[in-house]
């Protein structure tokens, strides 16, 4: 009976302490609010190659909405000399630790966010590409 005891005293202090234990790492968190880092309409470059195929380079903006959904109104590429227009849109993730990933068209990328949202860094995944760019921030959603 005692050792129960101590076992419900244990778990109960574990349970009472882990609310605490999950606020300090929030609290050290690089992008504490997650995908809201990423809210308003953004600027985007990228360049790079297509394996087999041959140079890639874009040029447009985007707009995320702070809730993990992202959405482009125009975007202009140069795949081996042929220009191309497109709209691109898909659901993204950020992690606390400033990492995130988003799947776009079919097309997949990893990136890194400054803190303040301002800068992304990014990377398409997909097997074959080598194409790589920044996404700058012009203007919060909230100063429309």
């Amino acid at each position: 009976m005692t050792k129960r005891l101590v076992t419900f005293a244990l778990a109960a202090m574990i349970f009472a302490a882990a609310p605490h234990s999950l606020k300090a790492a929030d609290a050290d968190a690089l992008c504490p609010v997650g995908n809201a880092t990423l809210r308003g309409t953004y600027m985007l470059r990228g360049e790079g190659t297509i394996v087999g195929f041959g140079p890639v380079a874009v040029v447009g903006w985007l707009t995320y909405d702070g809730k993990g959904n992202v959405v482009n109104s125009f975007m202009t590429a140069s795949a081996n000399g042929m220009i191309s227009t497109f709209t691109i849109s898909g659901p993204y993730t950020v992690n606390s630790d400033c990492a995130g990933s988003t799947e776009l068209s079919g097309s997949n990328y990893n990136f890194v966010v400054s803190p303040d949202g301002n800068r992304v860094n990014w990377i398409q995944t997909d097997p074959g590409t080598v194409v790589s760019g920044t996404i700058v921030r012009l203007k919060r959603l909230d100063d429309d």
